[in-house]
């Protein structure tokens, strides 16, 4: 492990040796062109907890950090994707924060070391994905407010080859209409999924989810109601948490056939998930559960 520098405005032209992580701080000087500073070149990580260090990154010129593995600039809002950052090419690393809806370039796939590309942003919006972002092949965890992401591309003539994140261990959160065939069968080592949606859509898809069996964790957001699975069945039999947020489902029934799931541990029902004042549970099902949250309901004890 490189040892963690935190550098402020004098500082940082008194680290002549050794690889650094960099916490950077608002007092730091604006760096210029001509700027020949071994310290940068050999930083490997920046975080930056404050919206000045973020600006002050921002405007510099961040072909500096060549070796750069870590950029975390989730506390300054952006209204357009930094395109200084695609020169980052061994970068594994990336976390942003975007004001409204932001537009990743095809050129994201310069970053080809990418295994973690995290963007938060507001509700309501969603982000359009290119294409060329399955390129990422060492990608491990996409998680990205409500976005979509269209059908891989083939990788040859045969429409039946297609590529995939073969490495994909988290994604979140998904728009629901993405979750075709084609798409599932391309995110086959995903453990962790989220899926959001503000539209009552895709009815029929997340049947496709049976497909994915390595999954373990998946979380529905907003409304649900006629999208659900009608049968356990369609669910992957390696589910062990399951997490409903607003969903509004129109009584409780429906968990009954959550409760077949046959390896359920966690069920979290979140911020109205249900609506109704009676659950009367089979007690012959949730045959595993250690945990159930209930949080924001109708029921009556």
């Amino acid at each position: 492990m490189q040892p963690f520098k935190c550098l402020t405005g004098h500082e940082i032209d008194y680290c002549r040796s050794g690889l650094y992580r960099a916490l950077l701080t608002p007092l730091h000087r604006q760096l210029r062109d001509h700027d020949n500073n071994n310290l940068l070149k050999r930083t490997r990580s920046i975080f930056s907890f404050h919206r000045k260090d973020s600006d002050f990154i921002l405007k510099s010129e961040l072909i500096h950090f060549k070796l750069l593995k870590v950029l975390d600039l989730r506390h300054r809002r952006i209204d357009n994707f930094p395109l200084q950052i695609l020169s980052l090419i061994w970068l594994r690393y990336l976390s942003l924060q975007c004001s409204e809806n932001l537009d990743i370039p095809p050129e994201i796939c310069r970053l080809w070391n990418l295994q973690t590309f995290i963007v938060k942003g507001p509700t309501g919006y969603v982000i359009t994905c290119p294409e060329e972002i399955w390129g990422l092949m060492h990608l491990r965890h996409l998680k990205l407010s409500e976005f979509y992401l269209p059908n891989p591309p083939s990788v040859s003539a045969d429409e039946g080859s297609r590529m995939s994140f073969s490495n994909i261990q988290t994604i979140s959160y998904l728009a629901p209409c993405c979750c075709t065939k084609e798409f599932i069968m391309s995110i086959q080592n995903v453990k962790k999924l989220g899926l959001s949606t503000y539209r009552i859509e895709s009815e029929g898809l997340l049947n496709n989810l049976v497909h994915l069996q390595q999954l373990e964790t998946l979380s529905l957001t907003y409304r649900f109601t006629r999208s659900l699975p009608s049968s356990a069945k369609a669910f992957p039999a390696t589910l062990k948490k399951l997490k409903l947020v607003r969903t509004n489902l129109q009584g409780w029934s429906y968990l009954d056939i959550i409760a077949e799931l046959p390896n359920l541990e966690v069920l979290k029902l979140m911020d109205y998930a249900c609506f109704g004042s009676e659950w009367y549970p089979n007690v012959r099902v949730f045959t595993r559960l250690k945990l159930l949250l209930i949080n924001q309901n109708d029921l009556k004890y």
